[in-house]
């Protein structure tokens, strides 16, 4: 019996060593960057998520000063725009057998550098800079949040429950969906974290059982310091969020959206603004030349 394996792609056969575990059986994880003008935004919770990533699915250790030297040669293989993104997807590489990973795995580092989501967005003035700025309107998934704590809080590739969420909001009015848990219990929306506004506290779910912890959430306590907000975790249901005095969606790329309608209530967007405005503030002030920080 032969012990060779074959392998074809759209019925041509290609070799089996180009297969990756992360395309094979997702394992790996991401993170998605702002660049504004070829600097990284957000840059130390990026490169925390992908360290903790990396600690928790028990790959090698993560290289920062490698990585950071194919930042600076895709950087500067093209003219800056003023606002790109930055994908970097790390896998388990290749090898093993089945879900089995090799015992001394090469991790595979992909980068992507894409145009930023221009469409929708509104323009608002950072100093003497503009900037985009979103507003969303928003419904309920009927894709539920699979709850898994052993993942919950890491971008890994199992994002199938997010695949079929977004195309349920495929020609319909709204930008974003919540999506539940089993329970009932509000985990986040479709690409993005959600928080409440009630008075000046924001109020975030648990995401220690499902969900992503993102990096504009992350950074959003030291970023909102100086205004007097306090943010926290709790158990959010729908009704909570019809009752909020304002909702926003956050992630590392659109950055705080505040949101305008829910279903079929509309809400004001105030607060939700001004979080906004200082979000991109305190993002500016925290943006990272790669080639200095190299050095």
């Amino acid at each position: 019996m032969s012990d060779i394996v074959h392998t074809w792609l759209d019925g041509d056969p290609i070799s089996t060593d180009k297969l990756d575990r992360g395309l094979l059986y997702g394992d790996g994880f991401f993170t998605t960057i702002l660049l504004v003008d070829g600097q990284l935004a957000n840059w130390n919770q990026h490169w925390a998520r992908l360290k903790n990533s990396a600690e928790r699915l028990k790959f090698p250790a993560l290289n920062q000063a490698n990585l950071l030297n194919d930042l600076i040669s895709i950087i500067k293989s093209r003219p800056a725009e003023p606002f790109e993104i930055l994908k970097i997807l790390i896998t388990r590489g290749k090898g093993g057998v089945g879900y089995q990973p090799a015992e001394k795995s090469v991790p595979s580092i992909y980068i992507q550098r894409l145009p930023f989501p221009q469409e929708r967005a509104k323009t608002v003035l950072k100093s003497d800079q503009a900037w985009p700025f979103f507003t969303v309107t928003m419904t309920v998934s009927d894709t539920l949040c699979c709850q898994q704590p052993q993942l919950a809080g890491m971008k890994h590739l199992n994002r199938l429950e997010n695949v079929l969420a977004r195309q349920e909001l495929m020609n319909t009015e709204f930008d974003e969906a919540v999506m539940l848990t089993q329970n009932g219990l509000v985990i986040s929306a479709t690409q993005s974290n959600l928080v409440l506004i009630e008075g000046q506290q924001l109020i975030s779910p648990f995401l220690d059982q499902s969900g992503v912890q993102g990096t504009c959430l992350s950074s959003l306590p030291e970023a909102l310091s100086e205004d007097g907000w306090t943010l926290e975790s709790r158990h959010i249901s729908l009704a909570d969020l019809a009752t909020a005095d304002e909702i926003f969606c956050c992630n590392a790329v659109r950055g705080v959206m505040p949101v305008r309608q829910f279903q079929h209530k509309h809400f004001e967007t105030e607060k939700g603004t001004k979080i906004a405005q200082a979000w991109l503030e305190w993002q500016g002030a925290h943006l990272t030349d790669v080639k200095e920080l190299k050095s």
